[in-house]
């Protein structure tokens, strides 16, 4: 398996697990902040999806023209940004949990489009210029890993969210 490969694999296996968490937790409760904790779900993912956006894609082969096309991502980018923000929920109904739902799987299908159609010569090479320092990146191979270990960060804290909603934690299904 080509080191590319290996990453997107990485990145599908982590986009799976935060699928099963979505699946686990009404609709309804996305917006709520339990105590103890200091986000929502509905924050949670659109972070996600502004994140793939930026580390798996942006800094990879430059902005997408289909992403700007299908989704309002310079406003995401302000509400869901997470660099170095005190608030990280939103306000209820600001966007449909369902349309949300949609357009991480949009920006999630790009990705695996995009990199699928590069190899492992690129991973060596320095990002694509972007408008300030990545956070922990300075190669494309950096950028693709974070992705997916960012990723199942905030599938922790997306579990911890669930559990004070009263939702427990499932390791396996039967």
């Amino acid at each position: 398996m080509s080191k590319i490969e290996f990453l997107k694999e990485q990145i599908i296996e982590a986009r799976t697990f935060v699928n099963r968490l979505m699946s686990e937790l009404p609709e309804e409760l996305w917006y709520v902040v339990p105590e103890g904790t200091d986000s929502n779900f509905v924050w949670q993912v659109g972070h996600l999806l502004v994140s793939q956006n930026f580390h798996a894609i942006t800094t990879i082969t430059g902005s997408n023209e289909k992403v700007k096309r299908l989704l309002p991502i310079m406003e995401y980018n302000r509400i869901f940004n997470g660099m170095g923000t005190l608030h990280r929920s939103i306000e209820k109904d600001l966007i449909p949990v369902a349309k949300l739902r949609e357009q991480l799987e949009t920006v999630h299908q790009i990705c695996i489009d995009n990199i699928e159609t590069l190899n492992d010569t690129i991973l060596s090479d320095k990002l694509e210029p972007i408008p300030f320092k990545h956070p922990v990146a300075e190669i494309k191979y950096e950028a693709l890993s974070w992705s997916f270990k960012h990723e199942m960060w905030h599938s922790a804290e997306m579990e911890a969210i669930k559990r004070e909603l009263g939702y427990p934690i499932v390791w396996m299904k039967n």
